[in-house]
């Protein structure tokens, strides 16, 4: 009787021992399944995104070749509105161009859109402080926001960035040549103008007073294009705040007021710049031809940002040229901002007629 029951005591334990090794292993792969289905699933989502932002580029980058732009940013059907000089241009034979805004344009002052399974914005670039063009005084204005301590004054920052910009080796007042930059072990400057507004991080001495502006917010300040002048129709708080003369509540009042209606003459500047709109010279209206455009998912993952300029008169070229691409972190409260519905059949969605 004793001897019987050893093997079959020793079975049970082999039984029970391959039972738990069993459900062990079939644990096993229902969690390597069910990661599997996971990461397959994420792929999916971020494939269809990656389509879905690429479609949406398209569609914008047709829109842009295509369609006219007047004050109120880029229009999406044939709609004209024409001011009483136009009309009567009109009597007169001419068909004028109209610049009056229609009511229902895409804006192009970084306004966020919901084209469905993508977003996107568009910033034109004269809504944006030029940084191989702005005057000192815009520059120390833009600056003056985001103090930082211990950093070159607003001179040799110039100094450091013309340096940084021309053929020539000779040093103006506290500036920086090629061999500066070795001496820091820092890259030589590239000799030319800024070719993205995330290279004056490179040179010397801006990195510092930079640092109070993580990439998000320089791009949302900042452009590398050949023209000064700063559309108030599209420009943010931070550049209209820059401009001398005006203060962060003179500007934000003036971006309230557009949200409205946009501005369609000098002269109506002057209840919210005040004196600063007396300098038409640096003022402008309408919109430039070229800007950023910002892609991105509804459901997280980076922001892809692509330069555009519009180049309809090239020779033998193209109606556009993209000027440079990359990707940038997605800022905290990107979600939080209230996405509109572009008026636009050709990207899928229709929101209601702007007021």
């Amino acid at each position: 009787m004793r001897c019987g029951s050893r093997p079959r005591g020793f079975v049970l334990v082999l039984v029970l021992a391959m039972l738990v090794i069993l459900s062990a292993l079939a644990a096993t792969i229902a969690l390597t399944a069910d990661r599997v289905r996971r990461e397959e699933s994420q792929r999916q989502a971020e494939l269809q995104a990656a389509i879905a932002m690429a479609s949406t580029r398209a569609t914008v980058l047709y829109l842009l070749t295509t369609q006219r732009m007047t004050f109120g940013g880029l229009t999406v059907d044939d709609r004209v509105v024409r001011s009483l000089d136009e009309r009567a241009a009109q009597r007169q034979g001419e068909d004028p161009t109209s610049l009056m805004p229609v009511g229902n344009e895409i804006r192009l002052d970084g306004t966020a859109y919901d084209a469905g399974a993508a977003r996107f914005s568009l910033q034109d670039d004269r809504g944006l402080l030029s940084v191989n063009w702005a005057s000192p005084l815009v520059l120390q204005g833009l600056l003056d926001q985001r103090p930082v301590e211990g950093g070159p004054a607003l001179g040799t920052l110039v100094n450091l960035l013309l340096d940084y910009q021309d053929r020539d080796n000779l040093y103006r007042l506290g500036s920086a040549e090629a061999a500066g930059y070795r001496e820091r072990g820092l890259p030589p400057p590239t000799n030319r103008a800024l070719v993205t507004p995330m290279e004056l991080r490179a040179v010397i001495g801006w990195e510092r007073v930079l640092s109070a502006w993580d990439d998000v917010e320089l791009l949302d300040v900042t452009s590398v294009s050949r023209n000064p002048a700063i559309n108030v129709n599209t420009a943010t708080v931070p550049v209209l705040d820059a401009l001398p003369g005006v203060d962060a509540a003179m500007a934000q009042r003036l971006v309230d007021a557009r949200q409205l209606q946009p501005f369609i003459s000098q002269a109506a500047l002057a209840p919210f710049l005040g004196a600063a709109a007396a300098g038409e010279d640096g003022l402008s209206l309408y919109p430039s031809a070229s800007g950023t455009l910002r892609l991105w998912a509804p459901d997280g993952g980076s922001v892809q940002v692509m330069h555009w300029t519009l180049t309809p008169y090239d020779d033998g070229g193209r109606p556009w040229r993209e000027d440079y691409e990359f990707t940038i972190a997605r800022a905290d409260d990107l979600d939080a901002r209230p996405a509109r519905a572009p008026q636009a059949a050709v990207l899928g969605r229709a929101g209601p007629p702007a007021r």
